[in-house]
């Protein structure tokens, strides 16, 4: 085997990063070919760091990588993979442990407390590398499609649907039944400077509800009802007007809902959405 050499990247790398991108998930399980907008939007969201990220190079050709998000995750200092990939041809040479093992001491120095990821619970591959470099189950999230867009949902006397220009996490933290993941976390959605939307449910002054969608992608990225305010239809009306936001008209995509919040679940079925995957979220403590 030719020798292999690893390196972290910086912003020079993006293009022949993506290529590499979108070959290593050529065969993936669910779509990942993001055009080169779409993949920088994606970096923006999850905070990656090309400092903190490396590649694998092989004669000079890029053939795997880690993409790494850097930020604060319940209260700690931690790397969240953002994508990690192998091309195929040069799958089973042991790329991604190598890769790992060589960044491992960058993040420790920087004091890094620890990495979160996810990965789909069929990948029995990936799985199985992540729990020899001792990584441990957090949660499974189910992920949520729908085959049509999400119907216009009827009014509500009293409740009106407006934008939301600065959102009041602290009042919507109060909404919450579990904080949401990496990707939908509120640091996630505050990185998005646009391509988002956010809306809110108010009965008459205060606001009971809102939600927040990539308009681009169709991701819902948050959606919360107070809890004295559920199972009067708001969510659904948030739902609703969160679609009609989404630029391509595509159908929402809800990704990552924590398979403990059984209501939430009815609540994603009922509006038409059926499991797709589950993923499981791993951490490790560094």
């Amino acid at each position: 085997m030719n020798s292999i050499d690893y390196r972290f990247l910086n912003n020079s790398d993006l293009p022949i990063l993506h290529k590499t991108f979108l070959e290593a998930f050529s065969d993936y399980i669910v779509n990942m070919r993001p055009s080169r907008d779409e993949f920088q939007q994606r970096l923006v969201r999850d905070g990656v760091r090309f400092d903190l990220s490396a590649a694998a190079f092989a004669e000079a050709e890029m053939i795997g990588f880690y993409l790494n998000g850097f930020g604060q995750w319940q209260g700690q200092s931690t790397i969240y993979d953002a994508g990690t990939g192998v091309v195929t041809r040069q799958r089973g040479k042991g790329i991604a442990k190598g890769l790992f093992e060589f960044m491992l001491p960058q993040l420790k120095k920087l004091g890094v407390r620890q990495y979160l990821l996810e990965v789909i619970d069929s990948n029995t591959p990936a799985i199985n590398l992540y729990r020899k470099l001792g990584f441990k189950e957090t949660r499974t999230l189910a992920v949520f499609r729908s085959d049509v867009a999400v119907a216009i949902s009827r009014a509500i006397d009293d409740i009106d649907i407006r934008e939301i220009d600065q959102p009041d996490w602290q009042l919507f933290q109060t909404f919450w039944d579990e904080q949401p993941g990496w990707q939908n976390s509120i640091e996630a959605i505050d990185r998005m400077k646009v391509g988002k939307r956010i809306l809110g449910a108010y009965l008459g002054e205060p606001c009971v509800g809102y939600g927040v969608v990539s308009e681009t992608t169709g991701n819902l990225m948050q959606l919360a009802v107070q809890q004295a305010q559920r199972r009067k239809h708001i969510g659904s009306l948030i739902l609703a007007a969160l679609q009609r936001r989404v630029l391509t008209g595509e159908p929402l995509r809800v990704n990552n809902i924590d398979v403990e919040l059984k209501n939430a679940l009815a609540f994603y079925e009922a509006n038409g959405f059926t499991t797709r995957i589950y993923q499981l979220e791993l951490s490790k403590r560094l």
